[in-house]
């Protein structure tokens, strides 16, 4: 691997080898501390950095006491905690995780509800002062904070720079494969994840039963490429609501991460999103018919690999 010849090693699952390593954050969470264990003691490299990525570590990393119990662990094996974690600006972040939970049919609120569900029952998820400041309190360990907009370069080259490693600029990167990017689905995707959630509501059937729930939209926006075409549901009016809400917050925040006055400082070259949403009346006939068939067949995709979610005639 390009990054082991640097001495850089990329620590992942061995069922899914895609660079995300979620049970590793699940096993933290869970104080499951021997898979911890047993994982790192079959790592066998004399790299200097060891990276373990997975987004679910934002749980983990809520908790003092579960970071302190992970940096000591890593201590016994002779590794040195040092987190380095993406920041979205939270109207972009707010956009992306609607569009994450409505294609595995988490619910089917429009944007307008699901940012007022944000406000009132994740407050946590998005104040990143509450969420962060005590990993920057925390003196036993290193963090460092990247906020994550496509302006600023891409994100995985970031990551390796924040290592402080002077990797050659002539490296030719492998492209990802773009049938394993956690990627949206494009506005006609989110618009079908929406009418195939609202139409099993009405059949009775249990979401939360529901299996491999990211497979479903996906077997039919990939090959259609309708992630060229990004859904962004919030207008600049709202946007602008939204950043004023978090504003003290996140001027608090980085003035503590990044000795910058404002959080506008960081974020100045911020691109601004087009609203973007499914205008159906902007569909001719066929194509209209076309996504109300999808509807059926996603549904039937559904009950087929699902058939206990679906109530019993």
């Amino acid at each position: 691997m390009i990054l082991e010849k640097h001495g850089i090693k990329l620590l992942y699952s061995k069922e899914i080898k895609s660079g995300w390593f979620k049970d590793f954050a699940k096993w933290v969470e869970e104080r499951n501390y021997r898979k911890v264990k047993s994982e790192l003691k079959h790592i066998k490299t004399d790299a200097k950095h060891i990276v373990i990525s997975a987004e679910q570590f934002a749980r983990v990393l809520l908790t003092e006491e579960r970071v302190d119990e992970l940096r000591r662990i890593l201590a016994r094996f002779g590794y040195k905690l040092n987190i380095i974690i993406f920041l979205r600006d939270q109207p972009d972040y707010i956009n992306s995780t609607y569009v994450q939970e409505v294609r595995r049919f988490y619910h089917s609120l429009d944007i307008p509800a699901f940012i007022k569900k944000c406000r009132k029952k994740r407050e946590l998820k998005f104040n990143y002062e509450k969420m962060f400041s005590h990993l920057i309190e925390n003196k036993n360990i290193n963090v460092t904070f990247l906020p994550y907009c496509s302006s600023l370069g891409d994100p995985f080259l970031r990551l390796i720079t924040a290592l402080n490693e002077n990797l050659p600029e002539d490296i030719e990167w492998i492209p990802a494969n773009p049938n394993n990017a956690n990627d949206q689905p494009g506005i006609k995707g989110v618009w079908l994840a929406l009418e195939a959630c609202k139409r099993m509501k009405t059949m009775g059937v249990n979401l939360k039963l529901l299996q491999d729930e990211s497979m479903y939209i996906r077997k039919y926006s990939i090959p259609r490429e309708w992630s060229k075409n990004r859904f962004y549901g919030l207008k600049p009016k709202k946007v602008n609501k939204i950043r004023e809400y978090y504003r003290s917050s996140n001027d608090r925040f980085a003035q503590l991460a990044w000795r910058k006055e404002t959080w506008a400082d960081v974020y100045k070259n911020l691109r601004q999103e087009k609203y973007n949403i499914m205008d159906e009346s902007s569909l001719i006939e066929e194509e209209m018919q076309e996504m109300k068939n999808l509807v059926t067949q996603v549904v039937s995709d559904i009950r087929e690999r699902n058939p206990d979610a679906f109530p019993k005639a």
